[in-house]
């Protein structure tokens, strides 16, 4: 009998090791799933970082080659317009004149706008569908004015954004995913839910 008491008296201390190792064992569990997710949501976090960065870089980019081409564009109308202004005081010839009319007028009516530079976010969100549209050269290539470009880009399922409201839009994204409310990619029906609860105004407002 004495046997078996101290036999069960340690197959008691055994199963009470046992029981503080598989808690042991479950705590170290949950301390790696903890950390994994931390380290999850600090690369998510990081990968929206670098991508605002490269997205306002790409943005910037795009202004310059606009603001070069607005200005190479006004110089040409620029010497249109005095050659044409030219000719017609000089020559006496009626043909002569008439085509350097028609050049002043062409020149004095063709007006062209530049540098309507937006975020785009089609269907596949954030942060794969994410790149840098120029309205303006969009609407040339076209023949569209800006209005029916951003309209026809609405209509396929994209989102425009200004630089200063896509920056914000990053930020309360990196704010969800810190809270766990979020996790990469956001499809493009979450982040219209956030623009929607959210009072920024994200959304480019045409104002023609």
């Amino acid at each position: 009998m004495a046997g078996m008491r101290k036999g069960d008296v340690k197959l008691k201390s055994l199963q009470k090791k046992v029981a503080k190792l598989v808690s042991a064992a479950e705590s170290l569990t949950i301390l790696f799933d903890q950390e994994e997710t931390r380290l999850k949501r600090k690369a998510e976090v990081t990968r929206l970082k670098l991508l605002r960065s490269a997205i306002l870089q790409q943005a910037e980019q795009e202004r310059s080659t606009e603001i070069s081409a607005s200005i190479g564009y006004n110089q040409g109308r620029l010497i249109a317009q005095s050659a044409g202004l030219l000719i017609t005081v000089l020559s006496k010839n009626n043909k002569v004149q008439s085509v350097a009319r028609s050049l002043l007028e062409e020149s004095a009516g063709e007006k062209r706008t530049f540098g309507i530079i937006l975020i785009l976010i089609d269907k596949k969100g954030i942060p794969d569908g994410v790149d840098v549209v120029c309205i303006s050269r969009l609407g040339q290539e076209s023949n569209q004015s800006e209005a029916e470009v951003i309209n026809r880009l609405k209509k396929d399922g994209s989102l425009l954004l200004s630089e200063e409201n896509f920056s914000r839009l990053i930020d309360k994204l990196i704010e969800g995913i810190l809270e766990g409310c979020l996790a990469l990619p956001v499809s493009i029906q979450t982040l219209s839910q956030i623009l929607t609860t959210y009072p920024l105004q994200f959304i480019h407002q045409n104002k023609g």
